[in-house]
């Protein structure tokens, strides 16, 4: 390896083309396994096009005049806004994906460029294998902000290279900064670090001007979200903050953190990476090297993520510290000195267990999946939309929200205050029903097991939706149709005989007892 060597489009090149093929080999498989349907292998993309649907219009969530923060990312839902509530804007999420995924492949193959790794064996391979192992194609399948996160997170690795080689602070590097925080609020640390490393390599004004592209934005949205009269999060972070441990002490919370570091396999994943960075931060060749403060970054961001975030759920919340780790640790093990190989290897290491654990995960996971939400979630939003056509109340929000001119009440309370207020604190018996009748909500679609106790009495079940083969990532296999109050079946159930003839295969619905179906 020679610093640079060989020329600098080659290794980017070939990282896009393996992202690129191995994506479409994915989104080639979930289409068949639909039966020729494209579908998000999440229902969480329309949550996301609903909340860009009420801002185009001036609103900010996901029914008219109703402030709600349901989106997880302050960034993405703007970019989702062009064709707002059209079938073209259904399929911003994927182009948006593919935008960022070919950044990210093109970013890793730039920054193995600027390690030195050149136009040899050994940078053709990582170049290669980089975006695979690291699973950058099922993550831009899942259609969220989080491929986009991860270029932005790469492209704050480029620029942290090229200052600790060149003391040079270019635009890639403040533009990371800038966009990782506003496309996930993970993306604070690694932001804040990268602006640590400016300063400490004497560039302290340029330094502070990136601190700030990396905080006030953020503290700017949060602003913003209070001047509704929101939290300062949006809901599905306080949510998750609110969740089963929130009242678990110090302690409790550390023992937790360790079983999950010891028995999670994601987690164990990201312990590998941070304890390869250990053993090269111990080399003396890194640490005389000017590029010890990459290090120093992503491993600061890997211990903030293992500590403070989140894991799993198709696989899609570590993957740009992990990214940003692969990136740093290559880069730093290139540093010139005798047995340099060794220090490479050792870094490429983490890789082998991550593209073991997570491109398995996402052949066997991720093309059911979008089956599964086909199934059901798409056929929950056909009948609220074309055959019910009036307020709604549901657990899961997005298709049925997306694109629906009546109110959609969220029962979870991602984009429902009282709901997630009542649902997070102690409802008592027959919660969800003062919901439905403050909003005059006739027709519920839920699933029973997530609300026990909590419906009222005179409910009437209309029916069950369920679906055959693996549900993966949904709630469960069977979605409940429920009246809220004692009303005359009979035109809900003509509507249920139309919507039932237009079900596809794997999916059908049970009338209850009693009920002509």
């Amino acid at each position: 390896m020679t610093p640079r060597s060989g020329p600098a489009t080659l290794l980017p090149v070939l990282a896009v083309l393996a992202a690129l093929m191995s994506f479409m080999a994915l989104l080639d498989a979930a289409y068949i396994g639909a039966g020729a349907v494209f579908e998000y292998p999440l229902d969480d993309p329309y949550i996301h096009m609903a909340m860009a649907e009420q801002m185009a219009a001036g609103g900010y969530g996901v029914n008219p005049g109703e402030y709600a923060a349901a989106a997880s990312s302050p960034l993405f839902p703007v970019l989702l806004m062009p064709f707002a509530g059209t079938e073209l804007q259904r399929y911003l999420p994927l182009v948006w994906n593919i935008v960022g995924l070919l950044a990210a492949a093109w970013l890793w193959g730039r920054i193995l460029w600027q390690a030195g790794y050149g136009a040899s064996a050994l940078g053709a391979g990582l170049a290669l294998a980089g975006p695979l192992a690291l699973n950058m194609s099922g993550l831009a399948f899942v259609g969220m902000e989080h491929m986009l996160h991860v270029a932005a997170s790469l492209a704050i690795v480029s620029g942290l290279v090229a200052v600790c080689d060149d003391r040079r602070v270019g635009w890639l590097l403040l533009a990371g900064i800038l966009l990782a925080p506003l496309l996930r609020f993970e993306g604070l640390a690694l932001a804040i670090l990268a602006a640590s490393v400016v300063m400490v390599r004497g560039r302290f004004g340029t330094g502070l001007v990136a601190l700030a592209l990396a905080v006030l934005p953020v503290a700017g949205f949060a602003w913003f979200l209070t001047s509704l009269g929101l939290d300062p999060l949006p809901s599905s972070v306080t949510a998750k903050l609110a969740g089963p441990d929130a009242d678990a002490g110090l302690l409790a919370k550390l023992s937790t953190k360790l079983y999950e570091l010891a028995y999670g396999p994601r987690q164990r994943v990201l312990g590998l990476f941070l304890l390869v960075g250990v053993v090269l931060a111990l080399r003396p060749q890194v640490l005389q090297s000017g590029r010890w403060p990459v290090l120093f970054a992503v491993m600061g961001a890997g211990v903030a993520h293992l500590v403070f975030g989140r894991f799993g759920w198709m696989n899609r919340y570590e993957i740009y510290v992990l990214c940003a780790l692969g990136a740093g640790l290559l880069a730093v093990a290139a540093v010139p000195g005798p047995r340099r190989l060794g220090p490479v290897l050792l870094a490429a290491l983490p890789m082998v267990f991550s593209g073991w654990f997570y491109l398995g995960a996402t052949i066997q996971d991720f093309p059911p999946a979008s089956r599964a939400v086909y199934l059901q979630q798409g056929q929950m939003a056909r009948l609220a939309k074309m055959h019910f056509a009036e307020p709604v109340a549901v657990n899961d929000l997005g298709w049925v929200a997306w694109a629906n001119p009546d109110y959609v009440l969220d029962l979870w309370g991602l984009a429902n205050h009282d709901a997630r207020r009542i649902r997070l604190g102690q409802p008592g018996p027959g919660w969800v029903d003062g919901l439905t009748d403050a909003r005059d909500v006739r027709v519920a679609m839920i699933y029973e097991g997530w609300f026990p106790e909590a419906l009222g009495d005179d409910w009437v079940l209309l029916g069950r939706l369920k679906m055959t083969g693996p549900k993966k990532y949904l709630g469960g296999d069977t979605v409940s149709i429920f009246l809220t109050r004692p009303l005359d079946t009979a035109p809900f159930v003509l509507a249920l005989r139309d919507w039932q003839q237009g079900l596809p295969e794997g999916a059908s619905f049970e009338f209850a007892e009693g009920l002509d179906g």
